[in-house]
């Protein structure tokens, strides 16, 4: 996710750095260039990459100006430059073209924004991008305040002429700044403690806000790829929202003063009636939503619910549950979190032997499990398994004759 300065301090809790093969930090020099390190632990990357450079202790800065899309600068200990990473996002290219499927322009109160010049898809990718910076996450926490900025800085700088005047463009006063309120948390090498990065994609940060955007991003290592979630008209911004879609509008508004900005999209500044029914569809979201997963994992009756002389029969999963929390959701316009509620729809509908609906919404399921997450979906194949064959499922009419009656039993909705 994005991270703002506050996340940062509050929410990264990373081990300290080990302490073998350091490079010392001398504070009377202005710069350090390059550091040593014993002849078995220097590692030199290949042409045309360059570094080590400005290190502190293991940390120290490569840069190639081919890797990635545009150039990729890099924060991080010898570790994390493994083959993978020398290598990672070249030809990423499928995407649409900047001045003919969308535009930049001035965006009143905002700033740059982009613009839709056709209509866009719903499935379409707008942008597939490495990054331009990645910084390992343990030297942005422990590292000295004034030796950090001298390493981004010295990174940034290293950077294509064109790629690091998108970075500058970014909003944030330093480039330390820039990075706290624009950079994402990506992985290199694994997902461990010292594979945790961030990363400054400078093209996606041209992407406005939106409580109710239209585009969803998702990140597959160090890739970030930006995509369609609804079908978007000429002449409409494009948005991605830069914090939990499913809050209400009171903690939305505190989360986005953080960023700095005030929200005005349409969705915060809507009338009192209709935020206030909005956020009663949240709650009733986030209320359904815990009911279902207790339905389904079949855990006890709370002890409130038997004290009020409810059964356990009472309380079966329907799938007139299911279709509601759905309803919710699209009266909600979350077209970028609809994966998990299709496919609990369609599992329902399946253990209901409702063939019909079980196809419908996993075909739905489907779309936005690729649109979200991707071919890694975990949920794709049992979803791509319903689309084809629901009788050959494994959640094919198991409630039926168990909790319905039998084979024509009457379904409860």
């Amino acid at each position: 996710m994005r991270y703002s300065l506050l996340s940062l301090l509050v929410g990264v809790s990373l081990a300290a750095a080990t302490t073998h093969h350091r490079c010392p930090f001398t504070p009377l020099q202005d710069r350090q260039p390059s550091c040593e390190f014993g002849d078995a632990d220097i590692y030199t990357p290949p042409a045309p990459w360059t570094g080590p450079e400005h290190c502190s202790t293991e940390y120290c800065v490569y840069s190639n100006p081919h890797a990635s899309h545009a150039g990729l600068s890099m924060i991080t200990t010898t570790h994390n430059l493994s083959d993978d990473t020398l290598t990672a996002n070249s030809g990423l290219e499928i995407e649409l073209k900047p001045g003919i499927d969308y535009y930049e322009a001035e965006i009143p109160g905002k700033g740059i924004g982009l613009i839709a010049n056709r209509t866009i898809y719903k499935g379409e990718i707008i942008l597939q991008r490495g990054p331009a910076l990645l910084i390992q996450s343990t030297p942005h926490v422990h590292v000295p305040p004034d030796r950090r900025l001298e390493m981004y800085e010295a990174a940034v700088d290293r950077l294509p002429s064109e790629t690091r005047k998108h970075f500058l463009r970014q909003v944030g006063d330093t480039v330390l700044d820039k990075v706290q309120r624009n950079a994402f948390r990506v992985f290199v090498s694994g997902n461990g403690t010292d594979s945790a990065h961030l990363g400054v994609f400078p093209e996606v940060s041209k992407i406005n806000h939106a409580c109710r955007p239209n585009l969803h991003y998702r990140l597959n290592n160090t890739t970030h790829t930006t995509i369609a979630v609804r079908d978007i008209p000429p002449g409409e911004e494009l948005t991605l929202t830069y914090i939990y879609a499913k809050l209400p509008l009171a903690e939305r508004l505190t989360r986005l003063r953080d960023w700095g900005f005030t929200c005005t999209c349409s969705q915060c500044i809507q009338p009192t009636s209709a935020a206030a029914a909005s956020d009663r569809r949240l709650r009733q979201i986030a209320d359904l939503e815990r009911e279902i997963d207790q339905l389904m994992s079949r855990r006890p009756l709370p002890p409130h619910m038997a004290a009020q002389g409810m059964k356990q029969a009472d309380r079966e999963i329907r799938p007139g549950l299911v279709a509601k929390l759905v309803e919710l959701y699209e009266r909600e316009e979350l077209w970028g979190s609809l994966a998990a509620p299709y496919a609990k729809a369609a599992l329902v509908h399946a253990m209901f032997g409702l063939e019909e609906e079980a196809r419908g919404y996993a075909e739905k399921a489907v779309g936005a499990l690729l649109r979200e997450t991707g071919e890694r979906a975990k949920d794709l194949p049992s979803m791509r398994r319903l689309v084809g064959d629901p009788r050959r499922h494994w959640a094919w009419r198991l409630k039926v004759g168990r909790d319905e009656g039998g084979e024509n039993g009457h379904i409860r909705y």
